[in-house]
């Protein structure tokens, strides 16, 4: 009964408050054209597109300018790839064109500001217009939705980026929580026994029926669970975001849970970008809200498969517009159908940030995740936390906790891992550390490259 008053009543009131108006009417219209054949989405994504397009050529001097120097000319545009054309937006070109960037057709009070995370070491605050607002929103409420959650139902949310909930303490936002989007927060940005023991008291009295997590921090979590053999946890569903999902990672929090997990692709500046269903036959993207597509393809080492840095254009910011921006990760897409009915086209992986992507000698991509199946999951022996650091073309640090020194056996196993991966001209050297902290958004990166990639 409650939870019918908060999914009919509370929920949609409050929102609307919130300037989510039509939000309800989104959904159902986003829980429609998921199951649209994948050729009618593309009708609409290029429909979509040329709208967004001709608003910035004709109300933003930023894209006036480049479309004019590139030779590109929004009115005529047809088809996708014509946006070839069309330079990369940076972080760096946003930040340093600002007020040419924002559309004059909208006013002061039109639009809102948002920031980044900051962690590529660019943090950058962008603006996104109002209305926009309710559609990715809507999105956002039809990933989680696959993962088993529903109005009226708790959420719990593992999550280090503190700038999120900056208020969420305070007695009005208590009360609004109850009756609204009842988030059950565990802010991770520390993480230790004391706070995992609070934050499952509160799983058991809250009984949230999905949670959504970063991956690290869920995982220490699961391994706290595992330690002291808990295990009466039962959700419906659990989605991951924010850092790569490896596969022991996977594996120990299905198992501590009791469900499946689905990975997600999410950003402050795009929103919900892609996630898996429940098929697991890569990642859906969002393609009502967003176009998606890969710059600058390379063969990776151990598939031959074309990796590429992620460029998203937003189809609903039209405040300020986002066109072939960088999103500074590289992924892998799929041609495949998925089998769950659903005709939105799919990401087969993130293979990490672009920064973290690792490169061979000869110029061929290596993903961190690949590196942890092999170096990490397949070792004789156990060690603490690890880091890898390309800091030159033929040259790798593997950084080590020293709480748990791996032996002459694990790193005998890495040392072939690492030719196997990256050739005989690879060099591996270990650096042992009191600890590996995380960044300032509370992720932990298990590989930083420090080199620019060949072109």
């Amino acid at each position: 009964m409650f939870r019918s008053v908060i999914k009919n009543v509370t929920f949609p009131l409050i929102a609307r408050r919130e300037g989510l108006g039509g939000i309800m009417g989104n959904l159902s219209s986003l829980e429609e054209s998921q199951f649209w054949p994948y050729h009618r989405i593309a009708e609409l994504q290029r429909d979509r597109l040329k709208r967004i397009l001709v608003h910035a050529y004709e109300n933003t001097d930023f894209y006036q300018k480049r479309f004019d120097e590139a030779g590109f000319n929004p009115y005529t545009f047809r088809y996708p790839d014509q946006l070839l054309k069309i330079p990369v937006l940076t972080k760096e070109q946003i930040r340093d064109n600002m007020p040419r960037l924002i559309a004059r057709n909208h006013r002061p009070q039109d639009i809102h500001y948002a920031e980044t995370g900051g962690t590529s070491d660019v943090k950058m605050r962008f603006y996104r217009d109002n209305k926009c607002l309710s559609m990715k929103e809507a999105a956002i409420y039809r990933f989680n939705r696959w993962a088993g959650w529903d109005f009226g139902d708790y959420l719990g949310l593992v999550w280090p980026a503190h700038q999120d909930f900056e208020n969420f303490g305070s007695l009005k936002a208590r009360i609004r929580n109850v009756f609204y989007k009842r988030v059950l927060l565990f802010a991770s940005a520390v993480i230790d026994d004391q706070a995992c023991r609070e934050y499952l008291n509160r799983l058991k009295l809250k009984k949230p029926t999905t949670i959504l997590a970063f991956s690290s921090p869920i995982h220490e979590l699961a391994k706290y669970m595992a330690r002291n053999g808990i295990d009466r946890y039962r959700l419906k569903g659990l989605i991951t975001t924010g850092e790569p999902l490896y596969d022991h990672q996977r594996r120990l929090v299905a198992d501590m849970f009791h469900c499946d997990i689905q990975d997600s692709y999410r950003s402050r500046e795009a929103g919900p970008m892609a996630q898996e269903c429940g098929a697991r036959s890569g990642m859906h993207i969002n393609a009502e809200c967003l176009y998606l597509e890969l710059d600058n393809p390379r063969p990776m080492a151990t598939s031959g498969e074309q990796a590429g840095d992620v460029l998203i254009t937003d189809l609903l910011n039209y405040g300020m517009p986002l066109i072939r921006y960088s999103m500074g990760d590289a992924a892998v897409l799929s041609n495949r159908t998925c089998p769950c009915g659903r005709g939105l086209p799919l990401m087969k992986e993130i293979v990490g940030r672009a920064l973290d992507v690792f490169v061979t000698p000869e110029g061929k991509l290596v993903s961190t995740i690949s590196m942890v199946m092999y170096m990490v999951n397949t070792a004789p022996g156990f060690f603490g936390k690890m880091q890898a650091i390309q800091d030159a073309v033929d040259h790798i640090t593997l950084k080590m906790t020293r709480d748990m020194i791996p032996s002459k056996e694990v790193m005998d196993h890495q040392s072939r891992i690492a030719e196997k991966l990256f050739g005989t001209k690879m060099r591996i050297t270990y650096e042992f550390v009191d600890d590996i902290p995380h960044e300032k958004s509370g992720k932990y990166l298990f590989a930083k490259r420090l080199i620019p990639l060949p072109q």
